[in-house]
């Protein structure tokens, strides 16, 4: 099993990529927890240009007594495992370690070895590590501060929910047992007044296509939540079937779809814009994806991701409109 491999050390220091979000922290602290339980010494840890204020995340680590600590880029130890991310990734800063482990869910984006568990179909790592626990004999929901943890990564990172599609992420929504009050407060506590900003300028200039009635929303770098809040409310629009929000991220392109038409399936529009160049899937109306910066622009190296968004959906619409498959 793959936990096995850490048997053999004693200290343990767990990564989460830099300016770390719900899913980073949640699948972290499982892992801290399971450490800890196994008598290693272990800690859990972040880095980069800014500490952790977003509320949410304040929250969850106060509430739930999750002993996240920051520590100096030239901080080095025996065993490092990056969690929701990958060593040389570009989102993390790579500290000094003599051996890396790393467990993820976004498409590979460095070498691999034994050490690496990467789960590109997986909507968040929680639900990765979730599973290596369930392997090892592990009931997270013995610890609610960990389930509840779990629970609120998985959440994070499939927006709210709603982009869930795939069993594994379903199995992890139906098992985990929360503390509720808790969740409810970190939930309530999700938006800054800045991302508020963040969705107004996003949705002021948006693009829309007149003949095939679709919009790609461009938004700052921000939560993957609010791309799913943007998208929530872009879709209601009267003229509007079909919309696409994106932000930028250090090594991609993370993006929410919405449909509101059969002729446009969200999940298979998602798995479109991905192909090839990264992982995307989902429902019949809610659906996301990841698109790695490396693939996109050895395949568009003349086009920016906006402007291949509007290309690919123009083409997936005319094949719908004439066929009734996807297409190329």
């Amino acid at each position: 099993m793959y936990l096995d491999l850490f048997d053999e050390f004693d200290k343990i220091v767990i990564q989460c990529h830099d300016n770390p979000d719900a899913d980073a922290i949640g699948s972290g602290f499982a892992l801290y927890t399971y450490f800890c339980e196994k008598d290693k010494k272990v800690r859990l840890i972040y880095t980069g240009d800014n500490h952790i204020t977003k509320p949410s995340l304040l929250l969850m680590i106060d509430k739930l007594q999750i002993p996240i600590e920051y520590v100096e880029p030239d901080f080095s130890c025996s065993l490092l495992i990056t969690v929701d991310c990958q060593y040389g990734g570009g989102n993390i800063t790579c500290l000094k370690a003599q051996q890396v482990a790393m467990i993820d869910h976004h498409p590979g984006c460095v070498p691999m070895d034994e050490y690496c568990m990467i789960k590109t179909d997986y909507g968040s790592c929680c639900t990765v590590v979730w599973e290596l626990l369930m392997d090892k004999g592990i009931n997270v929901n013995n610890n609610i501060h960990v389930a509840t943890a779990l629970y609120y990564g998985l959440y994070s990172d499939t927006g709210q929910l709603s982009e869930i599609y795939q069993p594994q992420d379903r199995r992890l929504r139906d098992y985990l047992q929360i503390d509720r009050t808790v969740m409810d407060r970190i939930v309530n506590s999700n938006l800054l007044r800045e991302e508020l900003r963040i969705a107004g300028d996003a949705l002021f200039h948006y693009y829309y296509d007149e003949e095939w009635q679709f919009a790609i929303i461009p938004t700052k770098p921000c939560d993957p939540n609010l791309l799913g809040v943007i998208n929530d409310l872009a879709i209601q629009t009267d003229t509007i079937n079909l919309s696409v929000a994106y932000c930028e991220t250090a090594i991609g392109y993370k993006y929410s779809v919405r449909s509101n038409i059969n002729e446009a399936r969200a999940g298979h529009v998602a798995n479109y814009i991905s192909d090839g160049i990264g992982s995307g899937g989902g429902h019949v109306s809610k659906a996301g994806g990841y698109v790695l910066k490396r693939l996109f622009y050895a395949k568009y190296p003349d086009m920016n991701f906006g402007d291949m968004l509007q290309e690919k959906i123009r083409k997936y619409e005319k094949n719908e409109a004439m066929t009734g498959g996807i297409g190329e």
